[in-house]
């Protein structure tokens, strides 16, 4: 059955070329018009495409179908209007081949309608269309070639594995697809785990990120067993490579089990005020690697899992948000201390971001030769709006009041 379908082939192949030979005008001629045909239906397809933005489905329907489909349509009025000049082999041929590139790019659209890749993955399933319908021609017009098909069906020995052009055509195509279903399902499952209002964003970011690896393993094992490669082999090569990667990402490797055990313990969350070291500021984004602190210099930090895992870390908001803040005035020693008491007081209640409970005190921190120090400390529970700028709000208007009073500082 497959010798007399290579038959018939070669006999089409054979019929479109000796075209070439018996009437070259007729021949020139159904070039050109495919030449034409084509370039109309591409610059009716670019008109097409300015009516929608490229997100839409019906510019995707317009990118995929509409050029092939209008080049069809053409070659076949031209066939039927000019049976006697249009109506040969050459022009059966060139349908044929259009035929099987439409149904490769309808599975094409197909994949892409449901998935919708991003860049640079939906540029990437598109040219491997295009490479996989090349492929798929040369392979089935080359079985009247000698060369051509030994070429397709020369292998390559690795260990038991065995690579041919044919094999490698195919990886490029059906890895696309695999790669672009294992991020659509990866972005699926970070939408659902994100929705989920019963758990805690941590956890939702670890159970995202085992999944996701899980996932990419997967997806890889697929495109591996597409290439041919003896999984068992590979398991061995992959234990021996794994060894070396980690001694020699170790650190790497500590990260990345610090941001799991940080994600799951939950010591620290997105929007906690943390002092580490010389850094202090407000964690706006964590991952498996780094996490990010947004300093009170407006400056973003990434910090290294392993670095909060192994070094002391002060958490002003683990238990909650509430956080006491202190500052002196220093004050001459002959002031009336009551009055200046009241005063200082008066300007920490007016300040709307002052809890009430536990209410603000005043203290009288040290005792000098001239001058007297008072200690106010009171509480916040949105540190993450900033600390300096009450500070400044409550000395502004002590100040002004000790102006009004005549109450001098030291």
């Amino acid at each position: 059955m497959e010798q007399a379908e290579a038959d018939q082939l070669a006999g089409l192949t054979t019929g479109a070329l000796s075209l070439f030979l018996e009437n070259p005008l007729v021949a020139f001629l159904t070039v050109l018009a495919i030449i034409v045909s084509f370039i109309t239906a591409t610059w009716i397809t670019r008109r097409l495409q300015r009516r929608w933005p490229k997100t839409s489905r019906i510019r995707i329907l317009i990118d995929y179908l509409s050029t092939i489909l209008l080049l069809m349509l053409f070659l076949f009025l031209l066939m039927r209007l000019f049976s006697g000049t249009f109506a040969n082999l050459l022009m059966f041929v060139t349908g044929g081949a259009l035929g099987f590139f439409l149904i490769i790019r309808v599975l094409g659209l197909i994949v892409e309608q449901l998935f919708r890749p991003r860049d640079p993955f939906r540029s990437i399933l598109r040219a491997s269309q295009v490479l996989f319908w090349l492929a798929l021609l040369i392979y089935l017009f080359g079985q009247t070639n000698p060369a051509i098909k030994s070429f397709f069906d020369a292998e390559i020995e690795i260990g038991d594995a065995k690579i041919s052009p044919q094999v490698v055509f195919n990886v490029l195509f059906f890895g696309a697809i695999v790669l672009i279903v294992t991020i659509w399902a990866s972005e699926t499952v970070q939408r659902l785990l994100h929705r989920k209002t019963t758990l805690q964003p941590n956890l939702a970011l670890a159970l995202e990120r085992i999944i996701s690896v899980a996932m990419w393993v997967v997806a890889a094992l697929i495109i591996v067993s597409l290439a041919g490669i003896n999984l068992t082999a590979l398991a061995a090569f992959g234990g021996a490579l794994g060894i070396g990667i980690g001694l020699g990402l170790q650190k790497l490797a500590a990260s990345y089990i610090s941001g799991l055990i940080l994600l799951f313990e939950r010591s620290v969350r997105v929007g906690d005020n943390l002092i580490s070291d010389k850094i202090v500021g407000r964690v706006t984004q964590m991952t498996i690697r780094y996490t990010t602190i947004h300093t009170t210099d407006g400056l973003d930090v990434l910090v290294s899992n392993d670095t909060l895992i192994n070094s002391t870390i002060v958490n002003e908001t683990l238990s909650d948000s509430n956080v006491r803040l202190e500052f002196p005035i220093t004050v001459s020693a002959d002031t009336d201390l009551d009055a200046a008491r009241a005063i200082f007081l008066a300007a920490v209640q007016k300040q709307p971001r002052v809890l009430k409970e536990p209410g603000a005190k005043i203290y009288t921190a040290s005792v000098e030769n001239k001058s007297v120090k008072l200690l106010t400390r009171f509480w916040i529970s949105d540190p993450g709006n900033g600390r300096i700028d009450i500070i400044s709000n409550i000395n502004e208007t002590v100040l002004d009041e000790f102006k009004k009073k005549g109450i001098g500082l030291a």
